[in-house]
């Protein structure tokens, strides 16, 4: 039998009326509409011809203008998966419908998959992948998303694969609308999906969406503080790197960027001490020996003491400690906050050891945590140690963890990093001159 047989076949067979299922007085109430669907399937054919009106067009209408009385699949249960059918034919290159069933599809299964879906760069949803390798039909498989519910549609396909993976559609027996499916030889549920899920990261797809990062209002009162008097010149490579922070869109990539603003600060506030300390003198290798030991600390270390050195400088009218106990706040009132999933998030970070928590009602542990909570999310999202919580966009499907991130550790990050070059003196990150004098 060739392609265009079978197709055919499947057609007829999905608008031929069961009439074991209905009551007779319905089934003759609605006559008219088993002749229609008798009219359509003997125009299969028509799928086959470019015409203006496009033959799979109507089939699709008429199964959605059914009468409520006539479920579709209690008068045409074999056309439940018709439109997806008839879009997955449409995939096939006319010249290959004359061709034989490819024989390889016995060889093949088709198993619905529950934890797979994939995501083209412009973030839409892949609805349908399908990898040929050829002449190893085992190798090869389908990938189908009908959770949309809009037609299946793609730019290119292999032929064989898809001739296969059109058929096994058009012959399945149950419902497959709102799932995701994987056509293919294997026969192991972790496995199949495994496998499948290599190919589609191969191709450029995304597991996951990125979570786009919320607008900011951590800026707020900033630019009012700036001042003709002060000169910034000195901020110069800060503030490309905060030019970098407003060309990011997503979270993960706003937080990374804000954190490495506030890595150069931990160390620059560190030299500028050494280097303000000791103004008036001359400056000498001792002195260069004590700013080689101020930054040799570890990163948390100075991330601590510039949030500590930071607590009561004025950032836009308000003190960053009071900025940070209002977002603390906010997070704590939220109707959709859940504490306990909350303290998981720290225990995962390492923020609080296992069975520890983090006093919600105590601004003072709060702010001394908020270092470390930055810092290990930072860690998270770069992951650089096996056994390390990794952070992506999935992680992000977590109301809390997300919340967490977009109300509080952003928006603390970007008021010190957008707002300590303007604060007033003394300003940690200031050189109090612009030269050293060596001897």
């Amino acid at each position: 039998m060739t392609l265009r047989e079978n197709i055919i076949e499947i057609i007829s067979d999905a608008l031929t009326a069961d009439e074991t299922i209905l009551p007779s007085d319905i089934l003759d109430a609605n006559n008219h509409i088993i002749f229609a669907a008798s009219e359509l399937a003997s125009r299969a054919t028509d799928l086959f011809v470019e015409e203006d009106d496009d033959f799979a067009e109507q089939v699709k209408a008429f199964l959605d203008d059914l009468p409520p009385q006539l479920p579709l699949a209690s008068i045409f249960p074999r056309a439940v998966n018709l439109a997806v059918f008839l879009d997955l034919a449409n995939l096939i290159d006319l010249d290959d419908l004359d061709n034989p069933v490819p024989a390889e599809i016995n060889q093949l299964n088709i198993s619905e998959v529950t934890d797979l879906e994939a995501f083209a760069r412009d973030d839409r949803r892949v609805q349908l992948y399908v990898y040929e390798r050829p002449n190893h039909i085992t190798e090869s498989f389908a990938f189908l998303d009908l959770t949309q519910g809009s037609p299946v549609t793609t730019q290119t396909v292999p032929r064989v694969m898809t001739a296969c993976a059109t058929l096994i559609v058009g012959q399945y027996v149950g419902d497959m609308s709102g799932r995701r499916w994987i056509i293919s030889s294997m026969d192991n549920e972790a496995r199949r999906r495994s496998y499948v899920k290599y190919h589609l990261l191969l191709n450029g797809h995304r597991l996951t969406n990125a979570v786009i990062a919320p607008n900011s209002t951590a800026l707020v009162g900033i630019a009012e503080t700036l001042t003709t008097a002060n000169e910034y010149i000195q901020f110069g490579e800060p503030f490309e790197i905060l030019g970098e922070i407003n060309g990011r869109t997503t979270v993960l990539d706003t937080i990374m960027s804000s954190y490495h603003v506030l890595e150069n600060y931990m160390i620059r506030a560190q030299i500028a001490k050494v280097a303000n300390d000791n103004v008036g003198a001359l400056f000498g290798i001792r002195h260069f020996k004590q700013m080689e030991l101020a930054v040799e600390r570890k990163e948390l270390e100075h991330l601590t003491q510039l949030l500590k050195t930071s607590w009561d400088i004025d950032i836009g009218g308000l003190t960053l400690a009071g900025f940070v106990d209002t977002k603390f706040t906010g997070l704590f009132q939220r109707v959709d906050f859940v504490e306990q999933r909350f303290q998981e998030f720290m225990r995962r970070l390492t923020v609080k050891k296992r069975n520890e928590v983090l006093n919600i009602n105590s601004p003072v542990d709060l702010r001394t945590a908020l270092p470390k909570i930055i810092y290990q999310v930072r860690c998270s999202i770069v992951h650089n140690k096996e056994t390390e919580f990794h952070l992506s966009n999935r992680e992000l499907l977590n109301p809390v963890v997300l919340m967490t991130l977009t109300d509080l550790c952003l928006p603390c990050m970007q008021r010190l990093a957008f707002g300590l070059p303007a604060a007033p003196a003394p300003n940690p990150l200031r050189y109090d001159r612009s030269t050293l004098q060596l001897y």
